[in-house]
């Protein structure tokens, strides 16, 4: 604004020097045209030159300034030399001379100064016509800006258009600068926690590691949240928001207290703290001593996430598993370091939920392992490598058979059997369970129908359901087309539901649960007693059979205290018509002492393994279509040489 300023003057006083310089100049030469016309007509009032006297230096000055050779001094006063006659100079005063030259010179430079003050007046008049019309264009344009950033510029009508376009801009300013600072949050925020979102955090250990480059250990926490699901499936979406903000905040507590914090930018980013997507979130913790370092953030991560949450009036109450991975021990590479925390969080979650692990080289290969089943599953199931086998649950009294249980086993045409306790768990976690769970259904209801239509028509046949079915699947429609498409009658089939499960499982289930229930279809509990559930449930849930885990069965042997909360469960679900299995039975003693507690369906080696449906026919079918068609169920009796293994 300065030079602005200046230039302006300078231009000014660069043309007041031009017309002063025209006016001299015009002024001289009509004086020299007025000595010249005096030469040639001397004037009347001409005299004698007297004694000429000597000029001051100012005289001097004058003369040479006007540009005159035959001016002298006479009588104290400057004079021009007109002509010459006998040796004896005429001469006129100067002043008389000069008086005569501005007379001259007056009228043409008054008449140019006016030209020059009209074309001033009308060359200002138009640039300020054009200047209001540019500034009324910039007003517009700025109006029109405000409205993009969502404000309204109130003009200020006591002032000039120009003080309204300052103050529009002053507030455009302030605009830009918010708007600067919202966008950036948007590009490198998660906009619900407002933490560093994945891609702007992976940037930031880029490049610290960059700067590090091994001079200085450093960690990273991945973070999950154990139970968040549940949240959001029984509170809604919102209370599930409100969660990661309130754990948003506790770590940015975190990070805060324990010096843990990056540079922050202009606009308050954390960098060392993220938000991953989900309910996952990271810790970056730039230089560690050691490993204990980490782990004692871990642990205060653990303790701040364990406290209450508080939503509205309900206090929820969830928890944290954390992977952590050290650089350059675990990795060198951002990404890499982040997949290892991650599977070190998964570790976490396998071991209890609620605590941490270190990546270990072992942690990794059991995600190679992870991902090679997966993939080798996803081809099984398309390829048919799965078969089903059928254990039987039979009466305490005759053996008589009253279910199957629908077992899938897995031959791998490289490995072989693949135990279910190792693919039943990559399948839940990866959904493919849903596929596999299909087949499984269908595949049980086929096979039960032919059993059913060779005359066991007392028989069920009992399939599992995993908790991810029953929140992906519509209960009610999937099973029943099933069994539409099958043939097979309602009442044949089992359901059974893992007592963990029933912990958080919705209404809308339980709704599809009884549904099925009218239908005909038996519900069970499986693993009761494992889940630590309230006894009370049972006059609640729409259940038929539980199943009593082969924990309580094997401690009841040996532990009083177990003896008798067997006896009481059992009691328990006769006063409430619920019909009782007991799984894992292995021994005579077992089967002997469940017998004496009014059990009166076993399910375990002690009977028989799981069989295929070729075994299972050739056993069950030959007893003859007379005993079927009268008893409805076949009978399947231990062997002999089995049991009396046992007793001796």
């Amino acid at each position: 604004m300065v030079s602005n300023a200046g230039s302006y003057w300078k231009t000014i006083g660069l043309l007041i020097m031009l017309y002063s310089f025209s006016c001299y100049i015009l002024f001289v030469t009509v004086l020299s045209k007025e000595t010249n016309d005096l030469r040639l007509t001397p004037p009347n009032d001409a005299y004698e030159l007297n004694a000429q006297q000597k000029m001051s230096s100012s005289d001097e000055y004058l003369i040479d300034l006007l540009l005159l050779d035959n001016v002298t001094k006479n009588d104290g006063r400057l004079v021009l030399k007109i002509f010459k006659k006998d040796d004896i100079w005429f001469v006129t005063p100067l002043k008389i001379v000069l008086f005569h030259a501005i007379l001259a010179v007056f009228y043409p430079i008054m008449a140019l100064s006016i030209v020059a003050i009209c074309s001033y007046f009308i060359i200002a008049n138009y640039q300020q016509r054009v200047l209001r019309k540019t500034l009324r264009h910039l007003c517009d344009v700025t109006d029109e800006i405000a409205s993009i950033f969502g404000q309204e510029k109130l003009p200020l009508q006591s002032y000039s258009r120009l003080s309204n376009l300052s103050f529009a801009l002053d507030n455009l300013a302030k605009y830009a600068t918010q708007y600067k600072m919202v966008t950036e949050q948007g590009a490198f925020c998660d906009k619900l926690t407002q933490l560093t979102n994945r891609h702007t955090f992976l940037e930031h250990i880029e490049e610290q590691l960059s700067l590090n480059e091994g001079a200085k250990e450093s960690g990273l926490l991945f973070i999950d949240l154990d139970g968040f699901k549940q949240v959001n499936d029984s509170f809604g979406h919102s209370f599930g928001d409100e969660i990661l903000i309130q754990v948003a905040e506790r770590l940015k507590s975190i990070v805060r207290s324990g010096r843990l914090s990056f540079n922050q930018s202009n606009v308050g980013i954390e960098k060392n703290l993220a938000r991953l997507g989900g309910d996952e979130f990271t810790i970056f913790i730039q230089h560690i001593e050691h490993s204990e370092s980490a782990i004692d953030i871990a642990k205060h991560v653990l303790t701040e996430l364990e406290r209450d949450f508080v939503l509205g009036n309900k206090l929820i109450k969830i928890s944290a598993s954390i992977g952590i991975a050290l650089y350059p021990d675990s990795a060198d590479k951002p990404n890499a370091l982040v997949q290892l925390a991650d599977v070190a969080m998964y570790r976490a979650k396998k071991d209890g939920r609620g605590i941490y692990r270190i990546y270990s080289p072992e942690m990794g290969s059991q995600l190679k392992r992870y991902h090679y089943l997966l993939e080798e599953m996803r081809l099984a199931i398309t390829s048919n490598n799965f078969y089903l086998t059928f254990q039987p649950i039979v009466h305490t009294e005759g053996c008589v058979i009253s279910y199957f249980e629908a077992l899938a086993r897995w031959q791998h045409p490289v490995e072989g059997m693949i135990s279910p306790m190792e693919f039943i768990p990559i399948a839940e976690e990866s959904n493919q369970i849903l596929p596999l769970g299909d087949w499984i259904l269908d595949e049980s209801c086929r096979q039960m129908f032919a059993w059913h239509s060779a005359g066991m028509t007392k028989t069920k046949i009992s399939v599992n359901v995993s908790v991810i079915q029953l929140r992906h699947r519509p209960l009610y429609q999937w099973v029943m087309d099933t069994l539409a498409r099958t043939g097979l009658p309602p009442t044949s089939l089992m359901l059974e539901i893992t007592e963990s499960c029933f912990l958080d499982i919705s209404e809308e289930i339980i709704v599809e649960l009884e549904k099925l229930r009218q239908a005909g279809i038996f519900i069970a509990i499986d693993d009761f007693g494992t889940g630590f559930s309230s006894l009370a449930i049972l006059a609640t849930l729409p259940v038929d059979v539980i199943k009593i885990d082969r924990m309580f069965i094997n401690e009841a042997t040996t532990s009083v205290k177990y003896k008798k909360i067997l006896k009481s469960i059992v009691d328990m679900s006769f006063q409430l018509d619920l019909k009782v299995v007991a799984e894992g039975i292995e021994d005579i003693i077992q089967f002997e002492l469940l017998k004496s507690l009014g059990v009166e369906h076993i399910q375990g080696f002690l009977i028989s393994p799981p069989e295929s449906s070729i075994n299972i026919g050739n056993k069950v079918l030959k007893q003859g279509v007379g005993h079927l068609a009268h008893n409805g169920a076949g009978v399947w009796k231990p062997k002999t040489s089995s049991i009396m293994s046992h007793a001796n």
